[in-house]
């Protein structure tokens, strides 16, 4: 898969491809005789400006029960589309993730508890951390396993 961000005029455009999808792309604008420009990683708009604030992303967690959320899930919501920790999203995921570890801990402070990690195996084998929050205590907890991908929180004690 290959991003191509260009630009026509005034306008900014994005694709996503293949490589021969971006290549017959490119041949059509140049046969319709349409001057593009290739947008330098200068160019673009700030990850700042992109990601979303942390008070947004707070009150997007807050909404979830046991304010449970997910790095994918968040990114689904906001851009519309899953990212990868790798290639072209790897700025995007990581600046994401960030600004998350920070919304957790503003969380953390003000509802006077803490965040829990647990690695999850999705439907399509991906490995990935979802964040459940438990209230004033330190429980010990697991996801418990079921088959196909995905599971419930199980209680260990405490």
């Amino acid at each position: 898969m290959v991003k191509l961000r260009f630009r026509i005029g005034d306008m900014e455009f994005e694709s996503e491809g293949s490589i021969e999808e971006i290549k017959e792309l490119i041949a059509r604008l140049a046969a319709e005789g349409l001057k593009t420009e290739k947008l330098e990683a200068g160019e673009r708009g700030s990850l700042k400006s992109f990601i979303p604030d942390q008070e947004t992303l707070i009150r997007y967690i807050l909404s979830k029960p046991n304010f449970e959320h997910n790095l994918f899930e968040v990114a689904e919501h906001f851009f519309g589309r899953k990212i990868s920790s790798s290639g072209v999203d790897s700025k995007m995921y990581n600046a994401l993730y960030r600004r998350l570890e920070r919304a957790r801990r503003k969380i953390e402070r003000d509802y006077g508890g803490k965040f829990e990690a647990v690695w999850v195996h999705g439907r399509g084998g991906e490995l990935y951390k979802v964040f459940r929050f438990i209230k004033g205590g330190h429980a010990i907890r697991e996801l418990g396993g079921t088959s196909g991908g995905g599971g419930e929180w199980v209680l260990n004690g405490l």
